[in-house]
């Protein structure tokens, strides 16, 4: 029987010189580190924080691909409406407080509806949810969803932008300080090694 033994050498990011050698050990410690879970609670923590909606969810789908894009789903209560001041100024922009208290009784909430395969922003339709309004209260409804659909496209073409940045692009420097805590070494084509399946030679 033979034993045999192969040795590669392991550079760090500092160490590859050729650019397509960089770009690929950026994809794949992007891969590793920018995890969809992160940034889906990324987007759920705004959406808490900024605007205190606490039933939306989002769909994406950030592959450069036809189709690609982000969208959310979900409701906006009679509550989060009404008795939210942060999101309250963006659903009632520019309507008089006599008009909102008009349909206080009459509307009950807007839902966002996903609909077929895709999960751009335009895949989803936003409705308001009432109980017998009459046509002038449905005239100061439309303007709610008006505000609403404005601030919903707003907000899924920024995390959009964000989504790409944040699972596609890393500068040098965030590159450096990563691989340094990490230890990642690569090949000088830039794949990670993985260093669990070697012995380190003494020089």
């Amino acid at each position: 029987m033979k034993r045999l033994a192969k040795t590669i050498k392991g550079y760090t990011f500092d160490e590859l010189a050729d650019s397509s050698s960089r770009n690929e050990a950026k994809s794949n410690v992007l891969e590793i580190e920018n995890l969809p879970k992160y940034f889906s609670e990324d987007l759920m923590y705004m959406l808490f924080e900024d605007y205190d909606l606490h039933h939306l969810r989002t769909f994406y789908s950030l592959s450069f691909c036809q189709g690609d894009g982000l969208c959310l789903y979900g409701k906006i209560t009679f509550s989060e409406l009404f008795n939210n001041s942060k999101f309250k100024k963006i659903a009632f922009k520019g309507i008089h407080h006599k008009h909102i208290k008009s349909v206080y009784d009459v509307l009950q909430g807007i839902k966002f509806v996903h609909k077929g395969r895709y999960v751009h922003m335009y895949t989803v339709s936003i409705e308001s949810q009432e109980h017998n309004p009459t046509d002038r209260q449905m005239k100061i409804i439309d303007k709610v969803l008006d505000n609403v659909k404005a601030w919903y496209l707003s907000f899924c073409t920024k995390w959009e932008k964000s989504g790409y940045e944040y699972f596609y692009e890393i500068s040098d420097e965030d590159m450096q300080y990563i691989c340094s805590e990490n230890n990642y070494l690569f090949t000088e084509e830039g794949n990670l090694i993985d260093q669990d399946e070697y012995l380190e030679l003494s020089a």
